[in-house]
């Protein structure tokens, strides 16, 4: 008979016992999760259905992310993509050398990490540079001029509100008379700049195009671009539940580099509205 009660209590003290340590790990799994913040979902990261390397003129690659409802956006010009960058809506035809990078983008998600990967077209012919522009003395809304970077920036030193050196990259003609010479600067300033953070977070710049000067006159010009320090992944984004509805933020473990903005680097910018060059 007391064998049967010591067998009883010792029974009721490990449930007690169980009872109070789910309880602890239910507290520490809602201080877990207060301290870490709310939840944040991140978007896959679009993958490319060709390898990487020398391809035959006329490859195609497609892109696709395993997230459902994610927008894909690229670029092939070595800046990096933005929800403003060409939008993916089928195979990317590679008829010369480029460096494909892509974003995904789901509702209520954060954007994916960048993916990149570089073709090699050894039997294309790359042109040298843009050609000069023709026109009728007058500069019509839409048209693109090229551009090029003159000066080399990069985020560890960048500030919101600098200018950045940009020149333009073609000459604009009126019959053999060049109204803007290729090397005319071209105004522009740094938006948004952030260094590495502590060396896990790749820095970023980014920059809005203003204008263009003949003589007293400024020709308004629409564009800009933004790019990324490489990221080195050591990890994956995890998502970490807890108790019921309660989730926890995830870590994102890698390595990030400065981004650099180097000296040739080419892109275009819209002009805004009709302008006379004479």
């Amino acid at each position: 008979m007391q064998a049967s009660q010591q067998a009883v209590q010792q029974m009721q003290q490990d449930m007690q016992n169980a009872q109070q340590a789910n309880q602890q790990a239910m507290q520490d799994a809602q201080n877990a999760a207060q301290n870490s913040g709310p939840v944040i979902a991140v978007t896959a990261a679009p993958t490319f259905s060709m390898k990487a390397g020398v391809v035959k003129p006329g490859s195609t690659v497609r892109l696709a992310s395993r997230t459902h409802y994610a927008a894909i956006y690229y670029t092939t010009n070595g800046w990096s993509p933005t929800t403003r960058s060409r939008r993916y809506k089928g195979p990317i035809t590679i008829n010369t050398s480029m460096q494909l990078q892509a974003i995904a983008v789901a509702p209520n998600m954060v954007r994916s990490p960048i993916a990149s990967a570089t073709y090699t077209v050894n039997d294309a012919v790359n042109p040298s540079g843009p050609l000069a522009l023709a026109t009728d003395g007058v500069l019509r809304a839409g048209t693109r001029l090229h551009l090029v970077t003159g000066s080399a920036v990069t985020s560890k030193t960048a500030q919101v509100g600098d200018s950045i050196r940009l020149l333009l990259d073609q000459d604009v003609k009126l019959g053999d008379a060049i109204l803007l010479p290729k090397g005319t600067p071209v105004e522009a300033t740094i938006t948004q700049a952030d260094p590495a953070s502590r060396g896990r977070i790749p820095g970023d710049v980014a920059f809005e195009i203003h204008g263009i000067s003949v003589g007293a006159k400024q020709i308004p010009l629409k564009g800009g671009e933004t790019l990324e320090g490489t990221g080195h992944p050591l990890g994956a984004y995890v998502l970490i539940p807890v108790v019921g509805p309660i989730v926890g933020l995830a870590k994102i473990s890698q390595v990030g580099d400065e981004a650099e903005i180097k000296l040739g680097m080419t892109m275009t910018a819209a002009v805004v509205s009709d302008s006379p060059l004479l």
